[in-house]
């Protein structure tokens, strides 16, 4: 079959190519060098594909005008996607998406471009079985699209993607009709159309309907000279076919022809393809050339004047390091006199309070000891003098409670800081366990305790082990030493 017609069509890429050049006009030059990639891509010479958008990669990142960088990056993303080198491609294929999404937002006349986006996304997402995703971007096309109409591309890939999911009736419904549109426009996506509707009358066991659509693929191959590197896949597949019917002569002559094409594709030119695999960026290289030479002029035309500023830097800094030092001098010196003070204050406070303290605990034990001369003396009335005693006695116990609440009075007044310390961290004591509380950390033993209470011994004992629990306190753990750290 002749290839005339992909020739003539490079010839009149190539021509545009250069008058616009020659013209100024670097957007329509930049298409026409794209249309010369693809005609390359579909004749199978990827390789010179690659080169020629390289070539004019660095001159599209220039311009102001992003389209024809779009269009480079959708080509470069489906060119990656022929060596399954499938992390560039889809790199390449957002990247152009990106363009798309910002121009849509400037021109609604763009969407038709962005839809087309979406459906390359699709498509290489596809190629790496990534089919949720796949479906996603499909279903976007649909959402991006405004006219309403049916977008037979975008179904003939959900055909695709439930053939290979093994969901035939889905597939079925998506692709009907797509293969009739396709022929009559003359598109060369035909060829995988045609190429899953054998895949799904394989699957669905319908072996002649395969072996005509796995032959309108091949016969689209050829007429239109495109999609060349399904063309191994599609005679392989007819082998496959003719295999399972037994005609084994028919099965081998179509895998030789499979592996002679992908010979010639991939093999008989590796001269030519092999270097995919080791392309060098020269777009990148172009660009970290110019980056570095960019960045030392900025070096050299920066030096003097990141050399006053530094200078400036360090003098003000210098200054304001030396204005925060005699700051922080001065206001060290001024809270070492405050600490200081305080220190003199609080130790004098504590003088104070420990002589009064013992003042009180002395007149205390002073009290303590009449207070048992007089209660000796009403025992030696209570026989002979009965009635005397009697009188005596009330007037023991009113005075016994007259000289402890005067005691209390003075100790809270000389001590107030420590009620209300064991009061915030025990509000559940009682004012008798309070009473205890003061004459416990005035050291009264529970005998002189008893004595001023005017309970016995065995009580005091008892109200001692009240408060122990009240405070948590364990057998290891001094009441006394525990008080006295209560300020």
């Amino acid at each position: 079959m002749s290839q005339a017609p992909a020739e003539e069509a490079y010839s009149y890429f190539a021509k545009g190519s250069e008058y616009f050049l020659s013209k100024g006009d670097t957007i329509n030059h930049l298409n026409c060098v794209v249309h010369m990639s693809d005609v390359e891509y579909r004749k199978g010479r990827f390789n010179n594909a690659f080169d020629l958008l390289w070539d004019v990669m660095p001159m599209a990142n220039k311009i102001s005008n992003k389209k024809p960088l779009l269009e480079i990056h959708q080509m470069l993303g489906i060119l990656y996607g022929v060596y399954d080198i499938e992390k560039e491609a889809l790199y390449h294929l957002k990247e152009g998406l990106k363009i798309a999404k910002k121009y849509v937002k400037l021109d609604e006349k763009y969407r038709e471009r962005l839809t087309a986006c979406y459906f390359d996304v699709a498509i290489q997402n596809v190629a790496m079985q990534d089919y949720d995703s796949a479906l996603q971007y499909l279903d976007t096309c649909y959402k991006s699209d405004k006219s309403g109409s049916r977008l037979y591309f975008v179904d003939a890939v959900y055909g695709q993607v439930y053939v290979e999911l093994k969901e035939y009736d889905k597939a079925k419904k998506y692709l009907e009709g797509v293969l009739a549109y396709l022929e009559k426009q003359g598109n060369g996506f035909q060829v995988s159309v045609s190429y899953y509707m054998g895949e799904l009358k394989s699957a669905i066991n319908e072996t002649d309907s395969a072996f005509v659509f796995y032959n309108k693929s091949l016969n689209a191959i050829d007429s239109l000279q495109t999609q060349t590197k399904l063309k191994p896949l599609v005679l392989e597949k007819i082998a496959m076919l003719y295999g399972k019917e037994n005609k084994h002569r028919f099965a081998f002559d179509y895998m030789q022809k499979s592996k002679k094409w992908s010979d010639s594709l991939f093999n008989t030119q590796s001269q030519q393809n092999k270097s995919l695999f080791e392309i060098k960026n020269r777009y990148k290289d172009d660009l970290k050339k110019k980056e570095e030479q960019i960045e030392t002029q900025t070096k050299l035309l920066k030096l003097n004047n990141k050399a006053k500023f530094r200078l400036r830097l360090l003098i003000i800094v210098i200054i304001l390091l030396t204005s925060i030092a005699f700051i922080t001098y001065r206001l060290k010196v001024k809270m070492k006199k405050l600490a200081f003070k305080k220190k003199l204050n609080d130790d004098k406070n504590k003088t104070i309070l420990n002589i009064k303290n013992k003042e009180l605990t002395a007149n205390a034990l002073q009290i303590i000891e009449k207070e048992q001369f007089v209660k000796e003396l009403l025992e030696e009335l209570k026989d002979k003098l009965p009635d005397s005693h009697k009188t005596l006695h009330n007037k023991y116990k009113q005075s016994n409670k007259k000289i402890w609440e005067d005691f209390h009075l003075r100790f809270t007044q000389i001590n107030k800081s420590f009620y209300d310390q064991l009061l915030k961290q025990y509000p559940e004591l009682t004012p008798t366990d309070l009473k205890h509380c003061a004459l416990v950390k005035l050291n009264f033993d529970s005998k002189e305790m008893s004595h001023l209470l005017g309970i016995s011994v065995n009580s005091v004992h008892m109200a001692r082990s009240r408060i122990r629990k009240k405070m948590n306190l364990k057998r290891e753990d001094n009441l006394s030493n525990f008080l006295n750290k209560i300020k």
